[in-house]
This record gives C-alpha cells, sequence and structure tokens, in this order.
C-alpha cells in the first residue's frame, strides 16, 4: 500500500478520534433534588416573609457529574410576567412598595449533591411580591430551565393602602391593568392605615410619559391609624396612553411608603 495513503488515513483516524474524545459526553441537565419541599423551598408555591426580617431559601441540587454553579435572581414581580406564568393582574391587583429592592447573587457549587442555605435579608421598605428565580448549572455546562417561587412580603412598618372600588370595581377582582376613558371622572375609594398613626398622604393621577402630575389631593388623617378615602379623578380630555395612580403616605415615625398602579387611558 502506498505510505502517503497509509500516513493520510492515519492522521485522518486520529483527527476523529480526537474529535470524537472532545465531544460533550453528559447533556444531562441539574435538578434541584429537595427530598421534600419545605415552605422556604424555591419548589414551594410561595414563600412567606416579613419585612425588616430575613428568609432562608433552602434547597438541595443535584447532578449526574457534577455541578457548576447556581444563581439566584430576586426581583418585584410588577408588571411583567415570565415564561409559563400568568399576569400578575389574572389574580387581582397587589399593591407593591419598596419596587426597587432586588438580589442576584451567584454562587460556586461542587459535587453531585449539594445542600445550600441562601440567607436573605428583607428590607423594612418592602411590600408586595418578588419573583425567586433559581438557576443551575453543571460542569458540563449544561443549564436546567429556571425555577421560579413567589416571595410574599408583608410589613409591619410602613403605612399600608387598601383598596375598596376604583371606578365601581373591586380591584381584587382585575384582570389585566384597567383602562379609563379620557374626559370622565373615576372614583377611588379606600383606606390608609399605620399603628403609629398617619402624619400625611397626597393621591397622585400621572402621566407616564411626561411625569406631569394631572390630579392631585392632599388627604388628612389628622395623626389617625386608619384614614378612609373617597376621591374622584378627572381624566383630561385630551389625555391617551400609559398612566399611573400613585398613593403616599408618612406615618408619626417618619417611615414612608409608596405605591400604586399602570392604568391605560383611551
Amino acid at each position: 500500500m502506498n505510505t502517503k495513503i497509509v500516513l493520510n488515513c492515519a492522521v485522518a483516524l486520529t483527527a476523529i478520534l480526537t474529535m470524537v474524545s472532545c465531544q460533550k459526553t453528559d447533556e444531562e441537565a441539574p435538578t434541584v433534588c429537595t427530598p421534600e419541599a419545605s415552605a422556604n423551598s424555591v419548589l414551594a408555591d410561595e414563600i412567606e416573609a416579613m419585612a425588616g426580617d430575613h428568609v432562608d431559601i433552602e434547597d438541595v441540587f443535584c447532578d449526574n457529574e457534577g455541578l457548576s454553579q447556581v444563581r439566584y435572581d430576586i426581583h418585584n414581580a410588577a408588571g411583567h410576567a415570565h415564561e409559563g406564568e400568568e399576569d400578575e393582574h389574572d389574580h387581582g391587583l397587589t399593591l407593591h412598595s419598596g419596587t426597587d429592592w432586588e438580589i442576584l447573587e451567584t454562587q460556586s457549587l461542587s459535587g453531585t449533591e449539594v445542600e445550600v442555605d441562601f440567607h436573605v435579608d428583607i428590607p423594612n421598605t418592602a411590600r408586595g411580591i418578588w419573583d425567586v428565580v433559581v438557576s443551575v448549572v453543571d460542569e458540563e455546562g449544561n443549564v436546567a430551565s429556571d425555577y421560579i417561587t413567589k416571595l410574599h412580603i408583608e410589613n409591619d412598618y410602613i403605612p399600608e393602602f387598601t383598596l375598596i372600588s376604583v371606578g365601581g370595581t373591586d380591584p381584587s377582582g382585575w384582570h389585566g391593568e384597567p383602562v379609563w376613558t379620557a374626559g370622565t371622572d373615576v372614583n377611588i375609594t379606600g383606606t390608609v392605615s399605620d399603628s403609629d398613626g398617619i402624619a400625611s398622604s397626597v393621591l397622585e393621577f400621572i402621566d407616564e410619559a411626561t411625569e406631569a402630575v394631572l390630579w392631585e389631593v392632599e388627604l388628612a388623617p389628622t395623626g389617625e391609624t386608619e384614614f378612609a378615602f373617597d376621591e374622584t379623578v378627572s381624566v383630561p380630555m385630551d389625555l391617551a396612553g400609559e398612566c399611573h395612580f400613585e398613593m403616599k403616605a408618612v406615618d408619626s415615625a417618619g417611615n414612608e411608603t409608596e405605591t400604586g398602579f399602570h392604568v391605560e387611558v383611551e
């Protein structure tokens, strides 16, 4: 046989064997393998927490070959939905406060099974629903589908608004953002409460495009621990687009809250 042909065949065989040896052999994604989903597992439907306290998110991560890292992404759930989730308004309005608080942290893992206790300090300015998104990667780079649960934060520090009726409807039954008609009046009733007493409070209707305050009223709670309001918003005739109804309050101890909801004006 021609020596040149033999050499060429040998080189080709070596290249093939090299390619095969370098091919990815582990294609199995890691998992959350917590034996029984506890109240503080990412596998739970919801994790409950109190503002000013902490919560430990406890889970076990597994992989057939070897784990690499886990990432925790905690952010406010208002205004968006993750793949496979329903929009938050499909279950009625949730009033959020302290929405700028978020966590993004990655931890290195090793071995085929690792238990992680992720400690989260909850600020005393937060109230509402946050998304907890956990992403796991193994040594081969296989990425599991995100594990997502809700972090429901209650708050005893800051004033709390409760809406009873908006435009004649109960916000707890809303499906999607409310739509208001330009040139109409919208009646809003509710309460603002705080154990330290309400020092001041204001309601505002704002055009999101220009940040202009289109309507405003100052409430007069005079230190009451619960103050009921019944106000009517006049929607300008020439208004169209995205707006925001804001509610602000300060209690007698100086704790502040700011919350509200989006409105589409047609």
